[in-house]
């Protein structure tokens, strides 16, 4: 088995620039998709190559449609690297998913935040694995500490109380 003769088809290349600008790597990336796929072979896409049959990989269309929707991706983006088989699908997840995408990003507080700020929290929460639910508690909780700190920043009259730690005095 040898390295592949050919360099990665441009739609790989434009996939792993993207996911690693985004600081996600191909299994937390591969677990956002609203498909069922694997890191390894998001892998494989990414290097045009399939290293245990040491056969050429290319997307197909609908699974580089979704990895592009995962990743932020547009079509008119994709469709500068020829793939416009694979366009046709995605414009069509953009016009079918983004209103609810849309709806549920107003519905949140989380959308006021800068796209930067969101991956960091993101990935933060991605570094254990965690359910949904789990994310959300702790996002809530979160919030709840901050919104607390809030409180007590805006009340001005009063003075500052030293820290109090158990067993120490001052």
């Amino acid at each position: 088995m040898g390295a592949p003769a050919t360099p990665p088809p441009p739609e790989a290349t434009l996939i792993r620039l993207v996911r690693e600008a985004a600081g996600l790597s191909p299994e937390v990336a591969a677990a956002r998709m609203d498909i069922k796929f694997s890191g390894s072979r998001w892998r494989q896409i990414e290097r045009g190559w399939r290293k245990d049959s040491d056969t050429q990989v290319i997307a197909p269309p609908t699974t580089l449609a979704h990895i592009c929707w995962t990743l932020g991706i547009s079509a008119d983006r994709l469709a500068e690297t020829g793939r416009e088989d694979a366009v046709l699908i995605l414009r069509e997840l953009e016009r079918s998913k983004a209103p609810a995408a849309q709806e549920r990003q107003e519905a949140a507080p989380f959308a006021e935040l800068e796209e930067w700020q969101q991956r960091v929290i993101l990935n933060a929460l991605d570094e254990r694995p965690r359910t949904a639910q789990e994310k959300a508690l702790l996002l809530r909780t979160l919030a709840a500490k901050i919104e607390a700190q809030g409180d007590e920043e805006e009340a001005p009259d009063e003075e500052p109380r030293a820290r109090q730690f158990p067993g120490r005095s001052a």
